[in-house]
């Protein structure tokens, strides 16, 4: 299966393909609510508008993260389902974090992920769980303040904390470094495909968790 992914969240975009065993990914930075050149990220890893009918699947982040780069990229990557008739998948962002510490620490089994909202004192959670090679959600990703974190750490020792957003707290257990990207979001949706699941991209949609501040066009 041929999959194209871009995960945007807070100050980095990522854009990753696999072909065939072929990996290949590329990630930039930039300010929060400033869109990235879809263009300029796919010429990096020199995909041109020609190949993008050969993918079989699109995938992108879809939160929590920095909404403007968000519903850009969900924006963008409906429009490519939509003109190529292939199936889009939304992936939480909390998750592919999860993801990508139950591949390098498989005996890990209760993770908690959180990351950093656009302001300093307010923090995006999700807690998972791996059990057989199966990661799966058990509470539904939420908005909480950093003395709750803290609380959580304190309430679950021994289990591991991963994400940016415990930079301010002390544990052995805890990973800053790992972010959500591309190139882990394709494995993800590879772990969690289905040729049952028509992928519609009507049903692919940003998940903001708390009210966003912007406002359409009709409603200004």
């Amino acid at each position: 299966m041929n999959i194209l992914a871009i995960d945007s969240t807070g100050n980095h975009t990522s854009v990753a393909t696999k072909i065939g065993d072929d990996l290949l990914s590329v990630s930039v930075k930039h300010e929060r609510k400033m869109r990235p050149d879809w263009e300029d990220l796919l010429d990096k890893i020199s995909i041109t508008s020609e190949d993008i009918s050969s993918f079989d699947l699109f995938v992108f982040g879809q939160g929590p993260g920095s909404y403007t780069s968000i519903r850009s990229v969900a924006t963008f990557m409906k429009a490519l389902s939509l003109t190529h008739a292939k199936p889009l998948m939304a992936l939480s962002n909390l998750e592919c974090i999860a993801f990508e510490h139950s591949l390098f620490s498989p005996d890990d089994t209760d993770i908690h992920c959180a990351i950093m909202s656009d302001i300093k004192t307010e923090v995006y959670y999700g807690f998972f769980q791996l059990k057989s090679g199966q990661l799966t959600s058990k509470a539904s990703e939420t908005l909480m303040n950093k003395d709750d974190l803290r609380k959580i750490v304190i309430d679950n020792t021994g289990e591991f904390f991963i994400g940016n957003a415990w930079d301010d707290i002390d544990s052995n257990n805890i990973n800053l470094e790992i972010s959500s990207n591309a190139a882990t979001m394709i494995e993800l949706a590879i772990s969690k495909y289905s040729d049952k699941n028509p992928y519609k991209p009507e049903d692919a949609n940003p998940i903001y968790i708390k009210e966003t501040s912007y406002k359409k066009i009709n409603d200004q």
